[in-house]
């Protein structure tokens, strides 16, 4: 069983950053195949587009159902420039914000205990969280060390 201990909460400011997202009410057992698909038509388009990615893919949580296992969510990734109009994508903005973030190795299936220290501070500090960002640093298809998968955890707070 894995232990909270090993995280540890940064508080810090979120930069304003634009993401060209494609968002989905689905059940988790369907996440693989729509980040897999999504990410593929996004970063095509972006390519055609000629918009530059300047950081790691993520996922925009906008609500996280543990008990029914459905979320509201948008596979986004983050561009610099002028979104063009044509583009197929939702443009989403970010605004600089508050934000709590923890780092966790692993497959993306035990993430829960790096949550619930997110949680924990969030609340001991009289915190209310507006969305969820994890941040993929690595790609399955080519680590297949799921041990070594990096994500960071980003709470979005005020």
């Amino acid at each position: 069983m894995e232990t909270t201990a090993k995280y540890k909460v940064k508080e810090n400011t979120w930069p304003a950053k634009t993401f060209v997202t494609k968002r989905a009410r689905i059940g988790f057992d369907k996440l693989t195949a729509f980040f897999g698909e999504s990410y593929d038509a996004i970063y095509g388009a972006i390519q055609k587009s000629g918009l530059q990615v300047n950081e790691p893919p993520c996922a925009i949580f906008y609500s996280k159902d543990e008990v029914k296992k459905k979320a509201d969510l948008a596979a986004a990734v983050p561009v610099q420039g002028l979104i063009p109009e044509n583009i197929e994508f939702e443009k989403i903005v970010i605004p600089k914000s508050k934000v709590l973030t923890t780092t966790y190795y692993g497959p993306y299936e035990n993430m829960k205990p790096a949550y619930e220290v997110l949680e924990k501070y969030m609340i001991a500090h009289g915190l209310k969280r507006e969305l969820i960002i994890e941040e993929y640093f690595s790609d399955p298809a080519e680590e297949k060390d799921e041990g070594k998968w990096k994500t960071k955890i980003h709470f979005i707070v005020r």
